[in-house]
């Protein structure tokens, strides 16, 4: 996917999905599901599985350039800044609240997590209209992606079910929806993720997408 224009923007939003996606774990861990894993390593008492360094490290690059690639767009600095802006502390800050306030008040943490992403683009967004095309373009693309992904493996592995009632916390539960047998959490998670993760590059860095 990544090419001299997106490059250094996936190799970027990787390496910080690199370390979110372990560190994501101590929260779904709790209440969302618990997976075996090929290949783990114990933290303390927490189990840090290769599987979380991999698709964090993929889904995060994804997230960041899947609009400009599928969109043909080039990145142009932009000629002044704009009158209000936010640094990455800042849009830290706001995410880490909104989830520990969700979570406070009992809310799952896969919809929390989810939730808190949207809540963390919208003002991204205010400040910057002209990415809200990039923050849906982004969500739709990685949920797409993410449907596509689940949907080859579930046919492929034959003991779906199992592990689904093994691992997967809310199995059974009000929250175990699916569409032709993927989790809409999964789904939801996908989109709000490349909500917020498609235009923060270009926010951080006073860029704009050009249509070549």
């Amino acid at each position: 996917m990544t090419n001299k224009s997106t490059r250094r923007e996936q190799l970027s939003m990787s390496c910080i999905g690199l370390i979110a996606g372990p560190l994501s774990e101590i929260i779904y861990f709790k209440d969302y599901w618990l997976p075996k894993s090929a290949l783990s390593l114990s933290v303390g008492h927490f189990p840090l599985m290769i599987e979380d360094i991999l698709f964090g490290f993929a889904i995060g690059g994804i997230g960041a350039v899947i609009f400009e690639v599928l969109f043909r767009t080039q990145l142009q600095k932009l000629s002044k800044k704009p009158k209000y802006t936010l640094n990455v502390f800042a849009l830290l800050f706001i995410f880490f609240v909104v989830l520990k306030i969700l979570l406070l008040f009992g809310i799952n943490s896969i919809y929390a997590s989810a939730f808190a992403f949207v809540v963390t683009a919208i003002p991204i967004l205010f400040i910057r209209h002209d990415l809200f095309l990039n923050a849906i373009g982004s969500g739709i693309s990685v949920m797409l992606i993410m449907f596509i992904s689940y949907f080859i493996l579930f046919h492929i592995v034959s003991n779906t079910q199992i592990l689904f009632k093994e691992q997967w916390l809310i199995y059974g539960t009000s929250l175990d929806l699916r569409f032709a047998g993927i989790p809409l959490t999964e789904m939801v998670w996908g989109f709000t993720w490349g909500f917020l993760a498609g235009p923060l590059y270009e926010f951080k860095n006073n860029r704009k997408n050009i249509i070549t």
